[in-house]
């Protein structure tokens, strides 16, 4: 490996002003020179063009793409990708950053393991929203730095359904990064020469890039660090406010036309994990040459699971349109008594994010942001590279704390059923008998 290989970061982002210049900070902060942020904006309207452009000119590592016209967030990505033509490449969303030093620690494990695509745990911080007013941070405290077999990782996902749930995942979107080469390979073997190839950019790229390698490394030191704000995408999805429902509007409309793989049904884009999971892993495995393997999805598990998520992350307003999908893709497998058995044993329940404060999990330390006075992704970058060099000698005293207040949060957590899905099974009844033609609107 060359001595002093060149870096490329990607944030594609759009109207994200407020915290892509706290992202941008965590960048002009690093140590690592042969370095380059390619700032993607579709199209903003807050001024965040003109603020990248002022920035950039105090360091030249920061590169702007400007557009008038929005493209959507999979095409921003990829022509973003296309601009880059050597060493390796990360990403990360106009609310995240990297740690104090990150690349250049990178760089180091890059160069000490001779790996292509390396992962890690990034720490979370959460800017203040609706279920944490304060805002929200932890770090993966589990040790062990060590070598993944991407086939055992990919029979993996078939199981757990869940690619953003399993913290191997080397997807080099917040918590990856990929040589150019891998990235290359996988081009020359889409029709369109395209890397991404499905609606959402990220959890695909870490199926798709684990099946070009034998065996990728996984780090125990982070080196980003993953920020959650009122515009995520993923938060939008879930809230009833205007401005997110606009936001998720907005990305469905982008994504028209372009639907999940066949053996899903060829059914609109879904934000459940366990279709994501199957679609990215299925567009993989459909590219010519690719090497990754895993063996036959379990369809009922597919849908029991997808059932699960529903239940406990979508208010009533969305449920329809996500069991409409899951119906069509169970009339696919013949499975749809097996659907209507799981809706009929299933309840509906309400869905919170409880403020852990300072607690502990089994891989999770949380701590008090008031604590640390951390009020944007620059604090928190620095508080958690902080707290990964400081946690093995915080204290008994501390652990103990933490063990007593997560108690208090597992006694106190419930779920509260909101009912159970009579009303959506009368439904999807009829649309099954030709009586009421709903359809999953994107």
């Amino acid at each position: 490996m060359e001595t002093n290989p060149k870096v490329t970061l990607i944030i594609p982002v759009k109207d994200r002003k407020e915290y892509l210049f706290h992202t941008l900070r965590t960048c002009i902060a690093q140590d690592y020179q042969n370095f380059e942020v390619i700032v993607a904006d579709d199209a903003s309207t807050d001024g965040t063009q003109e603020m990248v452009r002022n920035l950039s000119k105090t360091d030249n590592r920061i590169t702007l793409i400007d557009r008038s016209v929005r493209i959507g967030m999979r095409d921003n990505f990829e022509d973003a990708l296309s601009r880059i033509k050597e060493g390796y490449v990360m990403a990360i969303g106009g609310d995240d950053g990297i740690l104090p030093n990150g690349i250049s620690r990178m760089v180091k494990k890059l160069q000490k393991t001779g790996a292509k695509l390396l992962t890690w745990c990034p720490p979370e911080y959460a800017y203040p929203i609706e279920c944490w007013p304060n805002g929200h941070f932890s770090i993966y405290y589990r040790k062990g730095s060590y070598w993944v077999d991407s086939k055992e990782y990919l029979e993996r996902q078939t199981k757990i359904l869940a690619y953003i749930h399993d913290k191997e995942c080397p997807m080099f979107y917040v918590k990856g990064v990929a040589h150019i080469s891998l990235i290359e390979k996988v081009k020359s073997r889409s029709k369109d020469g395209r890397f991404y190839s499905c609606p959402t950019p990220d959890g695909y790229s870490g199926i798709v890039l684990s099946g070009e390698v034998e065996k990728f490394y996984f780090s125990e030191e982070p080196f980003s660090i993953y920020g959650v704000s009122p515009s995520s995408q993923g938060i939008a999805y879930t809230k009833k406010d205007k401005k997110s429902v606009e936001n998720s509007e907005e990305f469905f409309k982008f994504s028209q036309g372009q639907t999940m793989h066949k053996i899903l049904a060829s059914q609109p884009y879904s934000p459940l994990l366990s279709l994501m999971t199957v679609d990215y892993l299925m567009t993989a495995k459909d590219l010519p040459g690719w090497r990754g393997d895993f063996p036959e999805i379990d369809f009922k598990e597919v849908i029991r699971k997808g059932i699960g998520e529903i239940a406990r992350s979508y208010d009533d307003e969305k449920i329809m349109r996500e069991l409409y999908i899951l119906q069509e893709i169970a009339k696919y497998h013949n499975l749809v008594k097996f659907y209507h058995q799981c809706l009929k044993g299933s309840n509906k329940y309400s869905f919170s994010r409880m403020d852990y404060k300072t607690a502990i999990t089994k891989e999770r330390l949380y701590i008090d942001v008031l604590s640390l006075d951390i009020h944007n992704i620059f604090d928190a970058s620095y508080a958690a590279q902080n707290v990964y060099n400081l946690k093995s000698s915080l204290g008994f005293k501390f652990y103990l704390k933490a063990f007593l207040h997560s108690l208090s949060i597992y006694m106190k957590k419930k779920n509260t059923v909101r009912g159970n899905f009579s009303n959506e099974l009368a439904v999807l009844q009829k649309s099954l008998n030709g009586d009421n033609n709903y359809e999953a609107k994107n």
